[in-house]
């Protein structure tokens, strides 16, 4: 009974707090630049930061394992929540590659596009190549890029397949590509299996569901393990998909 009680009490006294960081963050937003290959560190930082109040918000208790390469310019993880890019934006001074649906949810899609998402229409060859060159063009300049090769959102026990084609904005440039894990235990860390809570699969998962679900619970514990680092100097796309999945198939296996 307790929990049933506490569950609407923290929604209640959450949700507030989530619409009117929002609302800050759009307001912040104003001031940055139209063009995301202007963004500065110190964007970087102001994201970053407003990341980690969302993430104290939500009640989420991030467990880092491995270390992060800062030398890396390419990262990419295993997709299983909606709460994945909160948890990741508020570790790295990255730009998402995301779908272009996004873009148009209210609120989100706006301060996605502002903080240096790079939107891409799934199934469109000639969007995916655009977006490969303008990925490209963020590693050369300095930038950091970030995506989900699985394509689509996971059950969280499962690793699919690491699909190749944006892997080829980093292929053979001699550059660092860093893999990473991302598990949401039920109780960390006596019961490490996945919570279905807020890392289902099915088409009825959305922001909100997740989002719900997540402000209801005191806390929700994410496990973020840094893998080893790969250097793409002869490697193709197809090789870098493979042992990039590799990696984070082998860490989610000994987890549970």
């Amino acid at each position: 009974m307790k929990i049933i009680i506490m569950k609407p009490l923290l929604i209640i006294l959450r949700l507030p707090i989530v619409i009117l960081h929002m609302l800050i963050g759009l307001i912040i937003v104003i001031f940055f630049p139209r063009d995301n290959t202007k963004l500065t560190k110190t964007h970087y930082s102001i994201s970053i930061f407003w990341m980690k109040i969302l993430i104290k918000v939500f009640g989420l208790k991030v467990i880092l394992k491995g270390k992060i390469n800062q030398n890396s310019y390419a990262y990419v993880a295993n997709h299983i929540s909606f709460l994945d890019i909160i948890v990741l934006n508020s570790l790295l001074p990255i730009n998402f590659i995301a779908k272009a649906e996004i873009k148009k949810w209210p609120i989100v899609g706006k301060l996605a596009s502002k903080t240096g998402t790079l939107f891409i229409k799934r199934g469109d060859k000639e969007a995916s190549e655009e977006i490969i060159g303008i990925m490209k063009n963020h590693i050369d300049n300095g930038n950091k890029v970030l995506f989900f090769p699985e394509g689509r959102i996971g059950n969280g026990v499962n690793v699919k397949k690491f699909h190749s084609k944006l892997f080829n904005s980093i292929s053979y440039s001699g550059k660092k590509i860093q893999p990473i894990a991302i598990r949401y235990p039920k109780n960390y860390p006596q019961d490490l299996n996945s919570d279905d809570n807020v890392t289902w699969s099915d088409d009825s998962q959305t922001l909100l569901k997740v989002g719900i679900q997540c402000l209801g619970k005191p806390s929700t514990y994410v496990l973020v393990n840094f893998e080893k680092s790969i250097n793409t100097s002869n490697l193709s796309s197809h090789e870098i998909a493979k042992l990039s999945a590799h990696y984070v198939d082998s860490t989610l296996s000994t987890i549970a």
